[in-house]
């Protein structure tokens, strides 16, 4: 018998940590503000309406990448075929993209033939290689390579594709410290601590990229004690105190809420990181519930399949509730069927349009230089990896007189073992102010194919709600959590899943102005850890005793 199931606490004590875990992930799917035409006054930079005689279309390259570096991702085969550049400015050219970078050593995911793992991971290790962490399923490795051993690595049998791992994308920066989160006097959770209804006994795994100051809050608003462990390559457990506060954030907001509960904090960036967290969680510690307010895109196809569902399965088979946040990305996403009416190759965002500015819906941010931009282009190919779509920056100056390619994502999509039907761009503005736009390519189908566009920073000049939510949200297995107006209108920032549907649960407005979060905690477990379809008796008696009237 599965011991846990041995010290399960009462429904009051579970809910009162479902409540608080709930919490810090509203703050992911509702942290941004509300944006749409026009700008609001607080809107970062300039926005202008597109004039009709812009056109791109003209300006955009065809595919030139030398197929022997088809085993690479776009960065890696571009630095590769430069030749030419010193150690130092692969590194630079490389952070650029989005790598981590180290003494020469670039770290890298490698998609590998399970069953040559171990002659693969011997001979990475000759070229001066290191292998940190290897899927459960044996097709994908983690580790760093030295920047002078990519090509002979690529060379080694067994070896399908190198590519930059997948990493995590946590929510804006929050708040952390010596304040209580206002979702205790909104639920009226005091009363509830006061009868001594706190979590007591419970085991609550948070998994972030970051908690910052954590150790300062020990005895204060956190516990006096907390279990950590750090998953990230490089790093020792001491500096999962670092890199963001967000983690922290969502910790406290638990605490405040549960101050009973038991906590256990895991830091990870890449998904083969997420693996090895969700692990220690299950194996080592037994814990009840994962939280997660993290997203991560072109991982899996967003339709529940995949190693992100695959690992929310094996924790809930464990009986563990993993909860999730849906994303912040519903302005940020465009998706659709691949459409080219004019047949210039290009999809057509709108009527004479091949392309999508950075900017609030039916706009274009004027961009100054130094400013990140990061996009993602996934779609439905992931059996046969047959149909080949390509992914362009394109930079415009200010007057609309020139437009130039800027960056580029061209991955070949050719049915190779370890290819995926993704493309990813990691760049930064430069020089003069001015418009930057996007456009997907058909380079080589044979049908229309469904795609999902995410641009991480920015809003998209054209934009589709639906489908918009962050890989790992997707996962069957898991309590998915987005934000609403009201009781049913869903608000304009919080994501949506790829069958149209509503999110599983839901909170009126954002964390900031959260009304009647305990109204929605139908289905949330009430005896062990099965979440029901319908609230229990015990729901309904306990949702009379909160403020959750109208």
């Amino acid at each position: 018998m599965d011991k846990r199931h041995a010290r399960l606490p009462s429904a009051a004590r579970w809910f009162i940590v479902i409540v608080a875990v709930m919490l810090p992930v509203f703050l992911f799917t509702a942290s941004a503000y509300e944006a749409g035409p026009p700008p609001p006054p607080d809107d970062p930079y300039e926005t202008f309406r597109r004039p009709e005689s812009a056109v791109i279309r003209d300006t955009i390259f065809d595919k030139t990448l030398d197929k022997k570096l088809s085993g690479f991702d776009s960065s890696l085969a571009d630095v590769i075929r430069q030749s030419g550049l010193s150690v130092q400015e692969r590194t630079e050219q490389l952070t650029a993209s989005g790598y981590e970078v180290t003494d020469g050593r670039v770290q890298v995911q490698i998609t590998v033939d399970p069953q040559e793992v171990d002659q693969v991971i011997a001979a990475i290790e000759n070229q001066g290689g290191e292998i940190t962490k290897v899927s459960q399923t044996q097709d994908r490795l983690q580790g760093w390579i030295p920047l002078s051993s990519l090509k002979q690595v690529n060379e080694i049998i067994g070896v399908y594709k190198i590519r930059r791992p997948a990493y995590a994308y946590p929510a804006d920066i929050l708040a952390a410290g010596s304040s209580m989160t206002e979702g205790v006097s909104v639920m009226n959770a005091t009363p509830w601590h006061t009868a001594g209804i706190t979590g007591n006994g419970v085991k609550v795994g948070i998994i972030d990229g970051g908690f910052t100051g954590f150790t300062s809050l020990l005895g204060t608003d956190l516990p006096a004690s907390v279990t950590f462990k750090n998953f990230v390559d490089g790093e020792t457990d001491p500096q999962v105190d670092g890199t963001t506060i967000h983690g922290t954030a969502c910790a406290e907001i638990i605490h405040d809420t549960a101050p009973g509960a038991d906590l256990y904090l895991a830091k990870v960036n890449s998904v083969l990181d997420l693996q090895e967290a969700m692990l220690w969680l299950k194996d080592t510690h037994q814990v009840d519930i994962i939280s997660t307010s993290l997203g991560w895109f072109n991982v899996t196809p967003g339709d529940g399949s995949g190693i992100l569902p695959d690992l929310v399965n094996q924790a809930r088979s464990a009986g563990i509730l993993w909860t999730t946040a849906a994303g912040n990305y519903r302005e940020k996403h465009y998706g659709g069927t691949f459409s080219d009416t004019n047949g210039d190759d290009f999809h057509d965002f709108a009527h004479d349009s091949d392309s999508s500015c950075l900017g609030p819906s039916g706009f274009c941010y004027l961009l100054p230089s130094g400013v990140p931009i990061t996009v993602y282009l996934r779609w439905d190919d992931w059996t046969s990896v047959t149909q080949d779509l390509d992914l362009t920056l394109v930079r415009c100056t200010a007057d609309w007189m020139s437009c130039a390619n800027y960056d580029w994502s061209w991955d070949y999509q050719d049915g190779s073992p370890g290819q995926t039907p993704t493309e990813a761009i990691f760049s930064v503005t430069s020089g003069d102010d001015a418009f930057y736009l996007l456009a997907v390519k058909n380079w080589n189908t044979t049908w229309y194919v469904d795609f999902e566009l995410i641009s991480i920073e920015w809003s998209l000049e054209f934009q589709v709600y639906a489908r918009s939510i962050a890989n790992l949200a997707d996962a069957p297995g898991a309590m998915t959590v987005a934000a609403l107006r009201g009781v049913l209108h869903m608000v304009e920032f919080a994501d949506q899943s790829p069958w149209k549907r509503r999110p599983r649960l839901s909170v009126t407005r954002a964390i900031t102005r959260i009304e009647r979060a305990c109204c929605f905690l139908l289905g949330v477990l009430t005896k062990r850890q099965t979440i029901s379809r319908r609230p229990s008796a015990w729901i309904h008696q306990t949702v009379k005793h909160l403020h959750c009237s109208r």
